[in-house]
């Protein structure tokens, strides 16, 4: 879960449409999601969701190539029925993500209710809704909460703010087995070679061979790879992954001076 930025001036203009709007209305007539039940999902809606999120899971960052893409409500469509083609409320999900998450939306407070917002108003109501309600779930596209979240040395994410691991545990499941198996390559991989140049160090010396593989690490402790809050925790908490206490004093002299010289 890292945060991503969406424009929410630059609404698509197909979820402007006249038809998106008469299914709106169709909706606050029933009162509930029963009409246009697939306009929200389009080829111009799911091209803007992936650049916006790199093309990751919202919720697990697993990079979703061949994967299915799911559009995701962050507030569930079958309760705030109108809010179902609003462009503050879709996300881009895997689709396990999407069903953990399901139609479960836990709030501090009173849950909103429609109050007369016009379907023009409806793009833009997440901050005033979450001020009011409080969700428990974390919005990527309004919480920055990379610093709260953290990994165990067998790749399991785990949070001390009740929100995010309300986020990991109970809504998405970010724990589930083929999840972990997917991470855990990015750090054995590493850890590996770190282990091979260090065999290597006590025999030969030289500090030098450590740094490709940093270098190559770095690279891709970026917003666009997979898994980068995991990446970003592993090089900001070498000691929690390498338990050689040598090991931790040569990563992280050398990750500092990496970082530096960028």
């Amino acid at each position: 879960m890292i945060k991503v930025e969406k424009n929410l001036s630059s609404v698509p203009t197909i979820l402007q449409s006249q038809n998106r709007e008469d299914a709106f209305n169709q909706n606050l007539l029933a009162q509930k999601y029963a009409f246009g039940k697939t306009l929200y999902k389009t080829s111009k809606v799911q091209k803007a969701l992936n650049n916006i999120y790199h093309l990751k899971c919202a919720f697990c960052e697993q990079k979703l190539l061949d994967s299915p893409k799911h559009i995701e409500h962050y507030r569930p469509k079958a309760t705030y029925y109108w809010l179902s083609y609003s462009w503050d409320n879709l996300l881009l999900a895997c689709g396990s993500c999407n069903s953990s998450k399901g139609d479960r939306f836990k709030v501090k407070n009173s849950i909103v209710t429609y109050n007369n917002e016009t379907y023009s108003e409806i793009h833009s109501l997440g901050v005033d809704y979450d001020s009011k309600e409080e969700p428990f779930i974390i919005n990527p596209e309004k919480d920055d909460i990379i610093d709260a979240i953290e990994y165990q040395a067998d790749a399991k994410v785990f949070s001390k703010n009740k929100r995010v691991q309300h986020t990991i545990e109970e809504a998405c499941k970010l724990n589930r087995d083929e999840l972990v198996q997917k991470r855990l390559p990015v750090l054995n991989d590493f850890i590996n070679q770190i282990n091979k140049h260090y065999t290597l160090y006590k025999k030969e010396g030289g500090l030098s061979r450590f740094r490709p593989d940093i270098e190559i690490f770095l690279e891709k402790v970026n917003k666009q790879s997979e898994f980068y809050s995991f990446r970003y925790f592993i090089i900001n908490n070498i000691e929690v992954f390498f338990t050689n206490v040598n090991i931790q004093k040569i990563l992280k002299a050398l990750i500092l001076k990496v970082q530096n010289e960028r």
